[in-house]
């Protein structure tokens, strides 16, 4: 089908639905390939997410127009290309950055190189401004970056070389937020002013020893950012600014616990600092550590969170899951009777999971998913840990997959062969057998004796390990 033609039914459709609203108008042209598909996704605050165009078979010096209702602007949106440089190829990807605000502009693009000579916008003011600030800052940071590795190795901090190093980092370190805030303030009508925020530097003090350096960072972190400010959320900013914020914590855990109480203490503080913006920012602060914690099982973030579920204020969009995990850390402890499980197998059957099958001691039960990676991980090392004697002796397992849907996990089923009984909950996470545990993400696991009773949730392989050895 021809461009032209898909970009009218493409513009038709986003008419009827956004009806007289205003748009702004994005014109790219293709240079440099013999054709390719273009997707334009816009930031849903915490990823690229749901492409908002796709076009299809767009040849070398064509051009498409595509419309962006205004409701999405300003923010940050990612440009695909999955190109083909000659008619034989296979298609291959190419992203581009693009920040959207009140222009209409044009971008003739060449997906090999999408820089320099071969990435040209024209009326366009935001994306301009936003290369020419980061290309300026790398190259102060550069400087800058070297006056920290010295300060921070030199050992001597009465030495003339250290004590110049000191000033002229503290120079440098002025010059660069005077700079951001100047800029800010002669942009103040463009999107990506907003952003240069998270680009200032943090006072120092180099006298201080590490880890009176650290506190103070993690202190005033957010000093800068301007949590009242919801456009801040619809670009990757805010996020590489969170990443760069849990990776502090990250740095100094020495260990799994200390993981856990670390990224427990970032949630309380970071959140307490968000409950004082705007209620969307404070509810994205909230769903952010959610996702973290859930990812990492983390109990001690989860109950950090309670509170703020409690905040008319806080617009988080996770209440239910956070409510709902924060039943089931109060109800599946050691020592609580293991909910009834009802599964299906590779025939279609319903199952009932019996404790007291067979003279094993213990039963194992991990619920996963055949495309998580985590879960992946832990069912290669539980299999190589089954086949230790010293282990089966003791402990029978049942893995419980919570795919989207049947064919999925069976294509898994059949490629894993597990050593073990698999099977399948009919709803996922919103499955009878996910609600029962509590289970949210995956993998979770727990112990049961053949009394039917919670022993244990280890979080990896060394926690069962542990567990079998404390009782035996």
């Amino acid at each position: 089908m021809p461009c032209k033609k898909i970009t009218l039914i493409v513009l038709a459709a986003l008419f009827s639905i956004m009806g007289n609203a205003q748009q702004r108008k994005l014109k790219i042209e293709l240079r440099g390939v013999y054709d390719s598909n273009i997707t334009l996704t816009p930031f849903n605050g915490i990823r690229f997410a749901q492409p908002l165009i796709e076009l299809k078979n767009v040849k070398a010096k064509q051009s498409v127009l595509l419309n962006i209702h205004d409701s999405l602007l300003p923010g940050e949106f990612l440009i695909t290309y999955n190109y083909r440089k000659l008619h034989t190829d296979q298609p291959y990807p190419a992203e581009q950055q693009l920040y959207l605000n009140k222009e209409d502009i044009e971008i003739h693009a060449n997906p090999l190189y999408l820089r320099g000579d071969s990435l040209i916008f024209i009326n366009d003011i935001e994306n301009t401004l936003w290369n020419t600030f980061v290309n300026k800052r790398a190259q102060s940071m550069s400087q800058i970056s070297l006056l920290e590795q010295l300060l921070q190795g030199y050992s001597d901090k009465d030495a003339p070389v250290w004590l110049a190093a000191k000033k002229e980092w503290n120079k440098q370190q002025k010059n660069n937020n005077k700079w951001i805030d100047d800029m800010q303030a002669q942009n103040s009508e463009l999107y990506v002013s907003k952003l240069f925020a998270f680009s200032k530097l943090p006072d120092i003090d180099w006298t201080a020893t590490p880890k009176e350096q650290l506190n103070n960072t993690i202190e005033n972190y957010f000093k800068n950012i301007d949590v009242n400010d919801t456009l801040l959320l619809r670009s990757r900013q805010m996020n590489q600014f969170m990443g760069a914020y849990m990776g502090i914590f990250g740095q100094i855990s020495t260990s799994i616990e200390l993981r856990d109480s670390l990224f427990a203490r970032a949630g309380e503080l970071a959140c307490q600092v968000a409950s004082k913006g705007h209620p969307k920012v404070y509810g994205w602060f909230v769903d952010y550590f959610y996702k973290g914690y859930e990812s990492y099982n983390i109990t001690k973030g989860m109950q950090v969170l309670e509170k703020h579920l409690q905040n008319p204020n806080c617009l988080t969009s996770k209440r239910m899951e956070i409510a709902r995990r924060l039943e089931g850390i109060a109800k599946l402890v050691p020592g609580a009777k293991a909910p009834k499980l009802t599964v299906k197998n590779a025939m279609n059957q319903d199952v009932v999971l019996n404790w007291n099958t067979d003279d094993k001691d213990y039963h194992l039960v991990i619920f996963y998913e055949s495309d998580c990676g985590h879960c992946e991980h832990w069912l290669k090392e539980l299999n190589t840990w089954m086949e230790n004697q010293d282990n089966n002796l003791w402990m029978s397992v049942s893995s419980i997959a919570l795919d989207d849907d049947r064919e999925t996990w069976l294509k898994s089923h059949e490629k894993n062969k597990f050593p073990w009984t698999d099977y399948y909950a009919p709803g996922g996470v919103n499955s009878a057998a996910a609600s029962n545990y509590f289970v949210l993400s995956t993998p979770n696991v727990f112990v049961v004796d053949k009394k039917g009773v919670l022993l244990d949730t280890p979080q990896n392989i060394q926690d069962l390990t542990d567990f079998l050895h404390k009782d035996n």
